[in-house]
């Protein structure tokens, strides 16, 4: 996906740079592509995740030994360290040979005026009590699902730039019809010009539909204006400039969609990144649970440790070298109940996460629904529309010869016109709310976009790290729907999860 998008936006750049007058055209697969390379909100999606990751790396890295270094440079004084330089003046005192006779070596004795420490502790952990534990599966946790809510983000991300473009096609077609209407009105005003200069016809008839076309040319501006802002929104998803001349090629068709709604909510069910992601996020807050246990149990590492002081920076003249390795034992008695509250926190986090969870699975079953009733009304409406719009322009052409035949006044055929634009607009405003609908019934459904969540989830299951997960749940964007709206079947060497049902989703057991 990323090659094709490098090499769509270099076409893009040449054909505009070839010839910037023309709009470029687009398609809605090309504008999707587009966006999900290019979008704001994923991009943001993509830190959240790398930062999970690195969360994660860091949690392990938290078991392995870590190496300090300890510092200190002082100037000293006290009685003890006045009896010492008074001992330092008497051996400096003595001449060389009583040195020598009683052992004395002067570098034993020194000025004692400063005092430099430095410490070296190697530590490697040993039990924590499940506090290392705790934050790795929490961590852990928090990829898995980090890597769903960057694919709801994708998911989201297509629904906002099919929503835009659907918005610029119905505006495209609201201007066509508007343009539609006066041409028939501007064709009757000519008829009616050339009646009215040989007297058959009123002054008022020649009024009316200029006062008619007025509207019209009202109404096609406000439309071509609202053309302009879908454009520049369409622009601002894909990561164009807003005054980036484009031109959109598909159109709005009817592709009935076959899928139940029962059978949309199953599938919405096992596949919805985000309502599976919550789960994850009830696994990281039981984790962080354990992990504030930890608090109650003694922790074991393993020490290896050395120090030296001394008059210089790094001299061992006032202590010599010492070293010291071994286990040390910590255990944290009693601490005024810090513990019992962070775990009763992390209990309080943790019904938090469930009441999420359960609302996202109460806003999955209503978006199906939503989805689902909306474009089977809007299915039926668009049937009703195009024999309205047939029998619209049968009514039209119907009271045009009349008028000319001089069989009726001027105001039927103003009503026929304007009949006629509304049954179009209807027609159109019908295709627009279905494809909006599927769209949204798309999202809702959690049309796989880079990876199957359901796969994905099946194979952290089985035992798959994240980046493993990923792997094995990689889809092709193209291959996910049909031309029918069914969902594409997958091979059998995929991972096959089995359903869940909303109890078993959200219990304490492995989902």
């Amino acid at each position: 996906m990323k090659i094709f998008s490098v090499a769509l936006i270099a076409s893009i750049i040449f054909m505009c740079a070839a010839n910037a007058e023309e709009n470029l055209t687009i398609t809605l697969e090309e504008a999707i592509t587009l966006a999900l390379e290019n979008n704001r909100l994923i991009e943001q999606a993509q830190e959240d995740r790398e930062s999970a990751r690195l969360e994660l790396s860091a949690a392990r890295k938290s078991f392995g030994p870590t190496l300090s270094w300890s510092s200190s440079s002082m100037r000293i004084g006290g009685r003890s360290y006045n009896d010492a330089r008074s001992r330092r003046c008497q051996v400096r005192a003595m001449d060389e040979e009583t040195r020598l006779a009683n052992n004395i070596n002067l570098a034993d004795y020194p000025p004692y005026k400063s005092s430099n420490s430095n410490s070296v502790t190697l530590s490697i952990p040993i039990y924590t009590g499940g506090q290392l534990e705790g934050q790795i599966k929490s961590a852990d946790f928090g990829l898995n699902s980090a890597d769903l809510t960057l694919e709801n983000t994708r998911q989201e991300v297509k629904l906002q730039t099919a929503q835009a473009y659907y918005q610029v096609l119905q505006y495209k077609n609201l201007m066509a019809v508007h343009q539609e209407e006066l041409n028939n009105l501007n064709e009757h005003l000519r008829h009616i010009q050339i009646q009215y200069d040989v007297g058959n016809v009123a002054m008022a008839d020649v009024i009316e539909t200029k006062v008619q076309i007025a509207n019209s040319r009202q109404e096609f501006n406000t439309v071509r204006g609202d053309y302009a802002n879908a454009l520049a929104t369409l622009n601002n998803i894909i990561g164009f400039p807003n005054d980036m001349p484009l031109a959109v090629t598909d159109n709005l068709d009817y592709l009935p969609h076959e899928q139940s709604e029962i059978e949309c909510l199953e599938y919405a069910l096992e596949h919805r990144p985000d309502g599976i992601a919550a789960i994850y996020e009830i696994k990281r807050a039981e984790a962080q649970i354990n992990a504030a246990k930890s608090g109650f149990r003694p922790s074991v590492s393993a020490i290896i440790q050395g120090s030296m002081t001394g008059e210089g920076a790094f001299k061992a003249d006032q202590s010599k070298e010492n070293w010291a390795a071994g286990i040390r034992l910590d255990w944290n008695i009693f601490d005024n109940n810090v513990t019992s509250t962070r775990v009763e926190q992390a209990k309080s986090a943790q019904r938090k996460a469930e009441s999420i969870a359960r609302q996202n699975l109460e806003t999955i079953r209503l978006e199906v629904h939503n989805a689902y009733t909306n474009l089977k009304i809007a299915e039926e409406n668009i049937k009703i529309t195009s024999e309205a719009v047939e029998q619209a322009k049968e009514k039209f052409l119907i009271s045009q010869v009349r008028y000319e035949e001089g069989e009726d006044t001027n105001l039927p055929v103003m009503e026929a016109q304007e009949k006629l634009t509304n049954a179009q607009m209807n027609y159109f405003n019908a295709l627009y709310s279905y494809n909006m609908n599927k769209a949204q019934l798309e999202k809702a459904m959690g049309i796989p976009i880079e990876i199957d969540a359901a796969i994905y989830s099946a194979a952290v299951e089985n035992g798959k790290n994240a980046n493993k997960a990923l792997e094995k749940s990689a889809v092709a964007p193209s291959t996910i729907l049909d031309e029918r709206g069914k969902v594409k079947k997958r091979s059998e060497d995929d991972i096959q999860p089995e359903r869940k049902s909303e109890t078993e989703i959200l219990s304490d057991k492995p989902f």
